[in-house]
């Protein structure tokens, strides 16, 4: 099977049921198969044997973007999606990366075959070849924000998806009778996912050209939604617009987050903003798919943890000589699954880095206990050398994000001569709260050994943030740099 191979047979079971929902505008499962349809007819006119042939997009997040989508994966061709918000040098570093046969978008570098959305619609169709390949091709490359380096493009073929779309189908249990609202960027994994499983099993998908908490919040009290897919940043953002409007989200019975662990003041605030919704944690990454999930069960027993490895993904902690860690005990995460990535495009080293025979490492550190349950750690390229001492972000900012007065928090280690790098907690402070430096000085030493307490506190009025609505750290640290060097001026 392929990527939107059911559309069709979808389209001859329920022909006007609505597929996907933009913004109030509304397609139907037959509106769909027809769109991709002719998407499919324009491609061929203009790469005539698209056979493995590389399409890059850069549209509006909107049922354009997945009839497209679908189209270019259902000729056995490769859709690469670009990110609007990504910067013109990203842009350009990508195209020039993946050299795609054609690009639909306004032109951007020069010596590939750009058309504009409209130029491409305009071309005179021809008829469909007959198209034979199998679930292994490739289907989709996907690039990084690029927030820690250079963006990397991971492959990913037809069968690992197809493979996380059936793990997907026993862990949530997702029906066609759901409406799935994915209301975040679908060049994002996490969204594009969401969307394309929903259209997979023959479901409805709400989906939205940006995210606005309020409209989001309005689409939720107002349409019989039963799935919703989020980051936290986006729980957060609604549970504000809940404490203006005091409208709770009632229709919705599950929350499937990914990106980050809940703190435990948001899980109480889901019981109050979706009081009939089980909220799922999964942990993964774009290039591992699926690899644990922390339902309600399994939250009362370990809520630390981002739960236990899914059906058909094998975990496997190993310390730093290679051998499995024991319970208990830290090491680096590898993981075993049909559900991973088949590498990074013309990165040879990165993927040889990821792959360690048959598992793969996206470098997260974790430990398991007795029971299965995972507990994250850090990542391996966040880590801190303060003092000679391994210092892991995350768990300083676990610790910080208990405050109430702290909306967000991230923690970065700036240069410094003595320390060799600095420990410093970025702060965004909740609306009419603040803690002084002595108050967080004496909280943390509380809390954490005193080797992970800050150094120094610095407050932003606002984060800078990924595509996937994760803090960026890397323009955190540029942030502050420009701070302090002002403070000095």
């Amino acid at each position: 099977m392929i990527i939107g191979e059911t559309i069709k047979q979808l389209t001859t079971k329920h022909p006007d049921k609505i597929a996907i929902s933009c913004d109030r505008k509304q397609v139907t499962y037959k509106e769909l198969h027809t769109s991709i349809h002719f998407m499919k007819q324009q491609i061929v006119t203009v790469l005539r044997s698209p056979m493995k042939k590389k399409v890059a997009f850069l549209l509006e997040n909107d049922h354009q973007f997945l009839s497209l989508f679908l189209a270019i994966s259902q000729l056995g061709a490769i859709a690469i999606p670009l990110d609007p918000k990504w910067s013109k040098d990203d842009l350009r570093y990508i195209l020039t990366d993946c050299s795609p046969d054609l690009f639909i978008g306004e032109p951007i570098i020069p010596n590939i075959v750009s058309l504009s959305l409209q130029e491409f619609t305009e071309q005179k169709a021809k008829s469909l070849p007959v198209q034979d390949f199998s679930a292994d091709h490739l289907f989709y490359i996907g690039y990084t924000s690029g927030t820690t380096g250079k963006p990397k493009g991971y492959l990913r073929t037809h069968s690992s998806w197809i493979h996380s779309f059936s793990v997907s189908d026993q862990v949530f249990n997702i029906e066609n009778e759901d409406i799935v609202f994915a209301p975040g960027p679908l060049v994002h994994s996490h969204f594009l996912y969401a969307a394309l499983h929903a259209l997979h099993i023959g479901a409805t998908v709400y989906i939205t050209k940006k995210f606005h908490a309020n409209a989001v919040h309005q689409t939720l009290t107002t349409y019989p939604i039963t799935i919703l897919y989020l980051v936290p940043t986006m729980f957060s953002a609604l549970n504000d617009v809940y404490s203006k409007t005091g409208s709770h989200i009632s229709h919705l019975i599950k929350v499937i987050s990914a990106g980050a662990k809940w703190q435990t003041s948001l899980k109480q605030k889901a019981k109050v903003l979706t009081p009939h919704a089980e909220v799922f944690e999964f942990y993964g990454a774009s290039e591992l798919s699926l690899v644990s999930v922390l339902d309600e069960k399994g939250y009362l027993k370990n809520p630390e943890s981002v739960g236990r490895a899914v059906p058909g993904v094998e975990v496997s902690i190993r310390r730093l000589d290679g051998m499995r860690a024991n319970i208990g005990e830290i090491g680096k995460l590898f993981v075993k699954s049909k559900l991973v990535f088949s590498g990074y495009h013309n990165d040879q080293k990165a993927t040889n880095e990821m792959f360690h025979g048959s598992f793969a490492t996206v470098g997260d550190l974790a430990f398991l206990d007795d029971q299965g349950y995972i507990t994250l750690v850090g990542r391996e390229k966040n880590m801190i050398i303060s003092g000679g001492l391994n210092i892991y972000p995350e768990e300083v900012e676990k610790v910080l994000s208990t405050l109430s007065q702290i909306d967000e928090v991230t923690v970065i280690g700036l240069e410094d001569t003595y320390w060799g790098e600095k420990l410093v907690a970025v702060i965004k402070w909740q609306e009419g709260n603040r803690l002084t430096n002595q108050q967080l000085i004496q909280f943390c030493k509380q809390k954490l050994a005193s080797y992970k307490c800050p150094q120094q506190f610095i407050e932003l009025e606002s984060f800078p943030y990924t595509t996937s609505h994760k803090i960026a750290r890397k323009e955190v640290i540029k942030l502050v740099e420009r701070k302090i060097e002002q403070a000095r001026m």
